[in-house]
């Protein structure tokens, strides 16, 4: 109970603190304001928004006869439609973001924290708020007795279950979301190379990232492949990403002084 209570802390502030720490640490270091990672934020919003709303346009033309799927082809057009339409929406939006807002995004700090913004909101909302909030759930719900209780037996035995989660399921799915942060930042360095080396081709590049990591893990863990394979997986695609970045120069940042200077 204490080594796993260790854990979801540890994960927490992998989920939650660490893309807010990249983001004053981009602010800080290279003076790229709050703003513009607000800018990839409110991109990851928007896309999911969109992906929600065409879901919900297809899973109505499923249930009023239109698209004669069985329940195991819904779920698996579910999977894909929400990745494929996440990846082309999130690079689209990115790409008219840089495009068309009034501000020097077409930057290599710029781009650094859009990306951010939106991996980090990601981070956060898909898996460290709900992570907090069960954690909530299960400290104040530390000592329960299941005689005297008034919580449904089903929820108490939901209860008892997540203590029992082995603690080194939240530290690899905090590998994971750090893999993501990672593929949102080469994602949107992608989508910079755009605008600097006038090569459209970039977009299409992106898109196919994203698609290949997120298809990738989640047809392995569809498939049944244990998740410490999964979690491996993913952190050897982020060193790709890693290398990615490094054969488009993404390193070459630069503080406001030596900008000045230059």
């Amino acid at each position: 109970m204490v080594l796993l209570s260790i854990a979801i802390v540890i994960a927490l502030l992998i989920t939650i603190a660490l893309p807010i720490a990249a983001g004053f640490w981009m602010n800080k270091k290279f003076g790229v304001p709050w703003r513009i990672i607000s800018y990839g934020a409110l991109g990851y919003f928007l896309v999911q928004a969109l992906v929600t709303l065409l879901f919900n346009g297809f899973a109505t033309l499923v249930n009023n006869g239109t698209l004669a799927l069985s329940d195991q082809a819904f779920y698996v057009a579910q999977i894909g439609i929400s990745i494929f339409l996440g990846a082309l929406l999130g690079v689209l939006i990115r790409w008219a973001g840089m495009k068309y807002l009034k501000e020097e995004l077409d930057k290599l700090e710029a781009a650094y924290g859009i990306g951010i913004g939106y991996g980090g909101a990601e981070s956060i909302m898909l898996v460290g708020l709900p992570l907090l909030t069960t954690f909530i759930t299960m400290l104040t719900n530390l000592n329960i007795n299941p005689e005297t209780t008034t919580l449904d037996p089903a929820v108490v035995t939901q209860l008892e279950e997540l203590w029992q989660v082995p603690a080194f399921i939240p530290l690899a799915g905090s590998l994971e979301r750090i893999s993501a942060l990672v593929m949102h930042i080469t994602v949107t360095i992608l989508v910079l190379q755009v605008f600097q080396r006038k090569n459209n081709l970039f977009l299409a590049a992106a898109v196919g990232v994203e698609l290949l990591i997120n298809g990738l893990i989640a047809g392995l863990s569809e498939a049944g492949l244990m998740y410490g394979w999964v979690i491996l997986i993913s952190v050897v695609l982020m060193a790709g990403n890693i290398y990615l970045l490094y054969r488009l120069n993404a390193f070459d940042l630069h503080t406001p002084e030596r900008v000045e200077e230059n």
